[in-house]
């Protein structure tokens, strides 16, 4: 998953649970006509290694993460979801995919 794709999409997500190696969003159904929504269904696909399994549920507006949190540190996904700043959203999203990229 691309955690940039996350970051943009994080309008249309609320944080339900999140500890440590599993997210759990509750999505807008508003999202569905987002043109990055195929890239956050097909999210454990592509991308980052650090993710496990993602499963996107529409009916139950449900969007679970499964990742390694020795490649994608708690706190740092933690700071991403809970920030409100955009610029610092998108460049902690960055951050992120560069480190565990290398």
């Amino acid at each position: 998953m691309d955690l940039r794709v996350l970051a943009e999409l994080k309008e249309y997500l609320t944080v339900k649970q999140h500890t440590p190696g599993r997210l759990k969003v509750k999505v807008d159904l508003a999202i569905r006509n987002h043109p990055k929504l195929p890239q956050l269904q097909n999210a454990a696909k592509s991308g980052s290694s650090a993710i496990k399994k993602t499963n996107l549920n529409i009916f139950t507006q449900t969007l679970t993460v499964d990742y390694d949190v020795n490649m994608l540190p708690f706190e740092s996904l933690q700071e991403l979801l809970s920030c409100d700043d955009p610029d610092r959203i998108a460049s902690l999203a960055t951050e992120l995919m560069e480190s565990v990229s290398v």
